[in-house]
């Protein structure tokens, strides 16, 4: 069996280069990706996320990576890129990936960081 971080390492460094059909054969058939509130379920889903949702390009920079039981590991990151028409694209994020017995991916799931403002109750401005 692969060190699972090592394919979790060479996963960014495939994505980055739209590797698609590599990524998407790390996912079992029955896989879930949860991606920011969105849940996508089986090989199907996955690879439509991945061939048309999935509109930006760029890097991803791993700051943290390690393993908390047999089969999981989590991984702390920001990616730098562009979306669809050019626009730049900065975001941190963390990642949790399951594995099964195979060392291919049965979950994983996606947090992107927004900021403190995402968060912060909008304060009204009265004007005199």
């Amino acid at each position: 069996m692969r060190a699972l971080t090592t394919i979790v390492r060479e996963y960014y460094q495939r994505i980055d280069a739209n590797d698609v059909d590599w990524v998407l054969a790390r996912f079992s058939p029955q896989a879930t990706y949860d991606r920011a509130g969105v849940t996508y379920r089986g090989a199907h889903e996955i690879r439509d996320f991945f061939c048309v949702q999935r509109q930006i390009r760029g890097v991803h920079r791993i700051e943290e990576l390690w393993t908390a039981a047999p089969h999981v590991v989590f991984v702390l990151g920001q990616f730098s890129g562009a979306g669809a028409s050019g626009d730049a694209r900065t975001v941190r994020f963390s990642d949790v990936w399951w594995f099964d017995p195979d060392s291919r991916i049965s979950h994983r799931e996606t947090f992107l960081a927004r900021g403190h403002d995402y968060v912060r109750a909008q304060q009204h401005r009265v004007q005199t």
